[in-house]
């Protein structure tokens, strides 16, 4: 089975692991951001809630003169970059929450972790002042897979070369001479909805952990917008006047295209390893024309939402994606910790366990040791979900932390009123950042120390909200600061 990547094999089977990473063997044994579109005006998307404006750099010498004599310093130009970051609190009395979690092989100790995390996110949400009528439902990123390449369209035969060379069946050699399989459950909810009313806190919270453990047996290109798109139009779901909270889970990039326009994993022929087209296409330097659908599309689709008076639905989006570690920029993240126990004896012994009937052993072991380290960290990074939750003013946080319970808690945040808000860049300076709240008609200049901090985390910089600038329903919150990314 192919992974994901720019030139991955197919899939490596992959010493004391956690739990998690132990699952992960088993399982595959059986089978600009403020993004870096802040670095020049022309990447901005017209609507982005983050603007930007260059500012004029130059090159400075220093004179220092003596004896009539002068030392020259050159110092490197740098690109002050303008940010503004604004939006309106809108409270809600009702929330409809989707998350989207990604059921490819390598996610397996991610959903344990996210799991874990669940009783302190019924406990946030449970504290929400005002308090939030909420229900939650579970979809996957599988909706369809199309690879390689096959002939003739609709030829049986060629159907059954493709279940040979992608190692699945249900293939079917599809009219552009591709292999192509869709997935019943495509958009389908696991499990039902759950309404936080009809629970206990502690089984709400059960229940929730067993439903975001959605298995790794989907497809191996995630297709997590498109999903959304059709888990969100199931009948039954969106109640009237509700706040729409979608929550992607994902180590990977999105690879919608509903259109089956591009072969997302093809072989190449000189070598036989497997290329990563859907990467390749979201790769930044990326020239040619994408085949994917447009994330403007699913931002468009999202803001036509309407209630029964005609009134726009609020929307919040998250993505808990992989990150460049300690920043908000797309990349490959890493899991120390996971890695650390791929090494200890008890993933050797459940490698052994997987190895022991193979006719090379040691070859096997050190593929199963190989693959534990790659399903460790991020696969490939998630651009397409950052410009999503950019487009709706949300959050973003790191899917490789080892504790999930601090990306929840960013997500119920957005659910009632923020207390912070999270950075699309760093600030080149603390005194350069201008915080403002509009209310009542009138902007109260927020003082850094009385009516704001500074909160420096793993994935990021915070503006938390303190004094006269905590925020109230109806307050628009202005952050206006200046970055060198």
């Amino acid at each position: 089975m192919a992974g994901k990547g720019d030139t991955k094999a197919p899939l490596r089977r992959g010493h004391h692991v956690p739990d998690s990473a132990i699952m992960s063997l088993t399982h595959a044994g059986a089978g600009l951001t403020a993004r870096r579109a802040i670095q020049t005006l022309a990447r901005v998307r017209v609507g982005a809630p983050v603007r930007t404006r260059s500012v004029t750099s130059c090159t400075l010498l220093v004179f220092l003169c003596a004896c009539q004599s002068y030392v020259a310093v050159p110092v490197h130009p740098v690109t002050l970059v303008a940010v503004s970051q604004r939006s309106k609190v809108r409270v809600a009395t009702k929330a409809d929450v989707l998350l989207v979690v990604d059921d490819s092989p390598s996610m397996s100790g991610k959903q344990q972790r996210l799991a874990a995390a669940l009783q302190n996110f019924t406990t946030q949400l449970d504290g929400l002042v005002p308090p939030i009528d909420y229900q939650v439902a579970v979809t996957t990123t599988t909706v369809s897979e199309r690879l390689g390449a096959c002939g003739p369209a609709g030829d049986p035969g060629a159907a059954n070369q493709c279940d040979s060379d992608w190692q699945a069946g249900g293939f079917a050699c599809d009219s552009g001479l591709a292999c192509f399989r869709s997935f019943a459950a495509a958009g389908q909810f696991h499990g039902p909805i759950l309404q936080r009313s009809q629970f206990t806190a502690a089984d709400f919270a059960a229940a929730l952990a067993s439903q975001v453990r959605v298995g790794v047996g989907g497809a191996r290109q995630p297709q997590g917008l498109e999903a959304m798109k059709l888990a969100i139009s199931q009948p039954g779901f969106l109640r009237d006047g509700s706040k729409v909270v979608v929550a992607f889970f994902t180590d990977a990039e999105d690879c919608s295209d509903p259109f089956h326009r591009l072969s997302m994993l093809v072989k190449d022929p000189s070598t036989g390893n497997v290329v990563d087209q859907c990467a390749q296409q979201t790769a930044v330097g990326f020239a040619g024309p994408s085949s994917l659908e447009p994330v403007a599309n699913y931002a468009n689709f999202l803001r036509s939402l309407q209630n029964s008076d005609h009134s726009s639905k609020e929307i919040e989006i998250g993505s808990v994606v992989s990150l460049a570690d300690g920043t908000q920029d797309p990349g490959v993240c890493a899991n120390p910790v996971c890695d650390t126990a791929c090494d200890a004896r008890p993933a050797w012994d459940a490698c052994e366990k997987r190895c022991d009937q193979a006719p090379t052993f040691q070859i096997c072991m050190s593929d199963c040791n190989a693959q534990c380290h790659a399903f460790c960290g991020g696969q490939v990074p998630s651009r397409r979900y950052l410009e999503l939750a950019f487009a709706f003013s949300g959050v973003a946080a790191n899917v490789c932390n080892d504790d999930a319970a601090p990306a929840l808690g960013r997500i119920s945040g957005v659910i009632g009123i923020p207390k912070q808000i999270q950075l699309r860049a760093r600030p080149s300076a603390a005194a350069l950042l201008v915080v403002r709240v509009e209310r009542g008609g009138r902007s109260i200049e927020c003082a850094p120390g009385q009516d704001y901090d500074f909160v420096d985390a793993t994935d990021g910089m915070f503006v938390h909200f303190d004094g006269q600038c905590v925020l109230q329903p109806d307050d628009t919150w202005d952050i206006r600061y200046l970055t060198n990314k």
